[in-house]
């Protein structure tokens, strides 16, 4: 009981200011740690100096490039998890993202952990995100999940609110750089975003997938933002989902030649198929701020809607 309570104790009482990193025109922003979503906007910071744009849309140097700078980007997150604000002002820098920059651009293979400290078994989680937007021009992106299938199995009466396991997520190997040590808070693999541009809100964007959403969100933002796509074709584009070492499981919609240039450039590739869960559900909102016309995007791997109301 007395861990209870001075757990609660320790429960924030007030907002916390997001965390926010430029990625082209816009400033995207989520929640601070102890969500994990910097590891998201490291990945940005890291594209932000490569010319997608000017790639052939889904093929070697764009897929590889974001795939090298995902999985730098998740090595950094693993061995400074829920970093302090001046460690993660270190990791955000400018210094510290040309080191990663120059790290993409040499070409060798990059084998490192994309889940925990070790890395955690394949499976499937339940979580739901949700974006929405209004006409008065606010976007919300409420990303929120119960862990493992059906979260503690406990449901509180009268509500049909289901509760969450994830403590079960918590990092307790001893030689773990984030073991998990009493009073910490938990680090939890979200990313809500909110991307502004000029200061007004453009583009909600959020998928469930564990630690996939850190992955998904920067691949299918490339999509939206470098090459153009309109936010449901965005969505749909294929993804690809990282695993530790150099594992990586792509959807078969690459084409043939694309997928062996991965391997040739020492992807381990792993047998897939054409639409996979496991690189997430993303559902999110676009606005035009000049005009508040406002389109909605939802991922056909999982059950979704875009509903206007």
């Amino acid at each position: 009981m007395a861990d209870l309570e001075a757990t609660a104790a320790m429960i924030p009482k007030s907002w916390s200011d997001p965390i926010t990193a430029d990625y082209r025109d816009l400033v995207v922003s989520l929640p601070p740690p102890p969500c994990e979503g910097f590891q998201m906007l490291l990945a940005l910071r890291i594209l932000d100096g490569f010319e997608l744009g000017a790639m052939e849309n889904n093929g070697i140097e764009h897929i590889d490039t974001v795939l090298r700078a995902i999985r730098l980007a998740a090595g950094d997150r693993i061995a400074h998890n829920n970093p302090r604000p001046a460690r993660l002002a270190e990791l955000l820098s400018d210094a510290h993202v040309a080191k990663l920059r120059a790290r993409v651009r040499d070409g060798t293979i990059i084998d490192g952990p994309t889940e925990q400290w070790v890395g955690m078994p394949a499976g499937e989680h339940h979580t739901t995100s949700m974006s929405i937007g209004d006409g008065d021009g606010n976007l919300v992106c409420l990303t929120n999940s119960i862990g493992s299938p059906y979260g503690a199995a406990v449901i509180v009466p009268g509500t049909g609110v289901t509760l969450n396991n994830f403590l079960y997520w918590a990092d307790v190997q001893p030689h773990s750089p984030h073991r998990a040590k009493p009073g910490d808070a938990l680090p939890i693999c979200l990313a809500p975003t909110i991307s502004t541009r000029n200061g007004a809100p453009v583009l909600a964007l959020g998928t469930p997938g564990s630690y996939g959403i850190l992955q998904t969100q920067v691949q299918a933002l490339v999509q939206h933002v470098d090459f153009g796509h309109p936010l449901q074709q965005a969505i749909e584009q294929p993804r690809v989902r990282l695993w530790d070492g150099r594992q990586i499981e792509p959807e078969t919609r690459f084409a043939p030649e694309v997928l062996a240039a991965l391997a040739g450039r020492g992807h381990a590739v792993i047998p897939s198929e054409n639409w996979i869960m496991r690189v997430g559900g993303m559902h999110g909102v676009a606005r035009d701020p000049s005009t508040g016309l406002m389109s909605g995007g939802c991922d056909p791997r999982r059950d979704g809607y875009v509903v206007p109301v």
